[in-house]
Parts: structure tokens; C-alpha cells; sequence
């Protein structure tokens, strides 16, 4: 086992790869676009030959609220009637405004709607990601992808998209029966509102990531994490946590097949570059067994967690985070390369960790 000093003085000796010269970057770039696919044939679904129990769904909540009823008790009757439990949880969860049941609820809803604020982002909506043919070709994607999904386990449920503007409370609302996406949180990292948010709760990392293009994956895959998350997931070390995401990643990945690694990451190309180009020294900091099987999640969060890079043993700071959910996804991959006779449901349904670990081989 490597101590924490023999790790730092790999680290300082030149373990790890600064990605700064530009013919090493062309190099890497090459070899991950033209390797990243690799092994994913038997994968491939066409989701035009795919048919879905019931038609798939997406609402427009915001255009809702644009044609609420003046009358508080029938508008409350006919959000609840055709909004179900969505209305439960826009309400008392997601704008805290009231009771679901109550007609006092609306009132505070039109407070809502009517500030200053709030009409300001609904107007930044509406040329943004809650563009009209933005969010068809946003649709367009999910439902391929659910589709995907729905050939790979026709026994899951697939969900019906609602878009909300959340007040920047939930980018991401996920319910087995519905998927609510803000749309507020992927207007574009450099709109005028998105530099008005409290820097404290939205650090620049995170505005950074408020694109638009980055909108069909992050909602496909919280609401992954959310269905998935009975299936046998523990969280009582950092190594479930890791091979969860990996397994989440590895999933969307193939149901989203044209999204590029970088964007399933959330991070820029260059992160992805900088991940791929130091794997092996990113292993020797995670494998040693008092990090990877981590009991204190304060601890491993560490690797897991967002931020402007990943603040765990020797790992510099020109790294992107979360790179315990990369190696989780290369992990997976590379269990579900060598075991071509599995299949997605045997893999969520494998809880022990050692056949992932007696797979996985870093690249570099």
C-alpha cells in the first residue's frame, strides 16, 4: 500500500500530466475520440424500432401558469386535476408557496409570478433554453433515449418531462412517474441573470454549467440516480458510491449515445483529456483500500463531489472534480467489456464489488 508521502512525492516528481503542450493535446484528444466508443456495438438501439407502453410526454408547465384560471378554487381544481402529484411537489417542495390542497396556495403562486424577478426569468426562458424548437430537439433526444432505455429494460418505468421554471431551487426534479426540469439553470453561464445569482450559493464553477447543451443529459441521468437508486445501492463506502455513478454514467452513456463523454461529465473537453491522460496516477491515489473503502462521507465526498476541482489525497488543482464518478464509469466499462454475456439488469444487480475491481485496468 502507498503512504500519503510516497503518493505526494509521485506527485511531485511527475506522476501526473499537465495537458499544456498543444501537440499533446491533439494527440490524447485523437486517441479518446477515436477510443471512446470502442466495445459499444452490441449496444447499439435503434429507437425507431422501438414502441413505448404509452405515448412519451413532455409538458410545458410555464405555459400552464401563463393561462391560470383568475378564479383561485377553479384554477386550484384544474392545476391538480390535470398536474397530479407534480403540483404536490411544485408547491410544498420546490417553490414552498403552500399547501398542494389549498386555494390560498394560487394567491401566492401569482405573487410568484408576478415579481419582477420572476418575470425577468421567464422572459430569459423563453429566448434560452425554453426556446420552443430548443426544447423540441431537447425532447427529441430524451425520448430516443428513454426508448433506448426501454429496450434495454422493458420492466422499468419511463417518466413524462415536465419543464418548470423552479426559481433556482431544483435544476433537476426527478419522480419515477415524472422528470421536472428548470429551465432557469441551463439559460447559458453568461446571461446577465445567471451574473446576478449570490455567488456563495452558485459559485462560478457551477454557473459555468448552467448550458443549455448540457440539459437532456444532466436530466436523463438524475433521473437515473433516482430510479435506480433501490437497487441495491448501500452508499456505506466510497467504493458503492463510485461504481453506482459508474454504473448510472456507463447506462446514459449507451442510451445517449451521441452525447460526448465530456458533456456526460459535465465538465470542458480539456477536462476529459486531463482525466484520460493521468488515470493510472488518479488509481494509485484511490486504490489503496483505506480510501477506496472509505466508511466517513465527509471523507470520500471528496472525490464525488462538485467543485472547481477534485480536493482529494495529491490530486492537483488543474484536475476536474468528481473524479470518483469518472473512474466509476471507466470501472464499469471495463467489467462490461470483459463479461460480453451480461446483461444491464445483471449488472445493477451485481452489489459485489470484487468482479469490478478484477476487471478494471487503468489505460495510461
Amino acid at each position: 500500500m502507498l503512504t500519503s508521502e510516497i503518493r505526494t512525492t509521485l506527485s511531485r516528481s511527475g506522476l501526473w500530466t499537465r495537458v499544456n503542450n498543444s501537440k499533446t493535446f491533439v494527440f490524447i484528444a485523437f486517441f479518446a475520440l477515436t477510443f471512446s466508443s470502442c466495445g459499444s456495438d452490441r449496444w447499439e438501439i435503434d429507437p425507431t424500432k422501438v414502441e413505448l407502453e404509452k405515448e412519451f410526454s413532455c409538458r410545458n408547465f410555464i405555459g400552464e401558469l401563463e393561462l391560470i384560471d383568475e378564479n383561485d378554487s377553479v384554477a386550484l381544481a384544474k392545476v391538480r386535476n390535470k398536474y397530479g402529484s407534480f403540483w404536490d411537489d411544485y408547491s410544498e417542495d420546490i417553490l414552498r408557496i403552500g399547501n398542494s390542497n389549498e386555494s390560498t396556495t394560487i394567491s401566492e403562486l401569482r405573487r410568484f409570478l408576478a415579481h419582477p424577478d420572476t418575470r425577468a426569468t421567464f422572459e430569459a426562458i423563453d429566448t434560452t433554453s425554453g426556446n420552443e424548437a430548443y426544447l423540441k430537439s431537447v425532447e427529441l433526444i430524451l425520448e430516443d433515449g428513454f426508448k433506448r432505455f426501454h429496450a434495454l429494460m422493458p420492466l422499468e418505468p419511463v417518466p413524462e418531462i415536465i419543464w418548470m421554471n423552479s426559481a433556482f431551487n431544483y435544476a433537476i426534479y426527478p419522480r419515477e412517474e415524472y422528470l421536472a426540469v428548470g429551465l432557469e439553470w441551463f439559460m447559458g453561464p453568461d446571461h446577465p441573470i445567471v451574473g446576478l445569482l449570490p455567488p456563495e450559493r452558485f459559485p462560478r464553477y457551477q454557473q459555468l454549467r448552467m448550458h443549455p447543451d448540457l440539459m437532456a443529459a444532466d436530466a436523463f441521468k438524475g433521473w437515473m440516480l433516482v430510479n435506480f437508486a433501490s437497487r441495491g445501492y448501500s452508499g456505506e463506502r466510497c467504493i458503492d458510491d463510485i461504481l453506482y455513478w459508474g454504473k448510472i454514467i456507463w447506462l446514459v452513456d449507451k442510451c445517449l449515445p451521441k452525447s460526448h463523454e465530456h458533456v456526460l461529465m459535465d465538465w470542458t473537453p480539456e477536462d476529459l483529456v486531463w482525466a484520460k491522460a493521468n488515470e493510472s496516477a488518479i488509481w494509485i491515489e484511490l486504490q489503496p483500500s483505506k480510501v477506496i473503502f472509505e466508511t466517513n462521507r465527509t471523507i470520500y465526498n471528496r472525490w464525488l463531489s462538485d467543485g472547481p476541482f477534485t480536493k482529494a489525497g495529491s490530486i492537483p488543482q488543474e484536475s476536474p472534480d468528481r473524479l470518483g464518478i469518472w473512474m466509476g464509469w471507466q470501472i464499469v466499462e471495463d467489467y462490461m467489456n470483459k463479461n460480453t454475456d451480461l446483461t444491464v439488469e445483471d449488472l445493477f444487480n451485481e452489489r459485489d464489488h470484487l468482479p469490478f475491481l478484477k476487471s478494471y485496468r487503468p489505460e495510461r
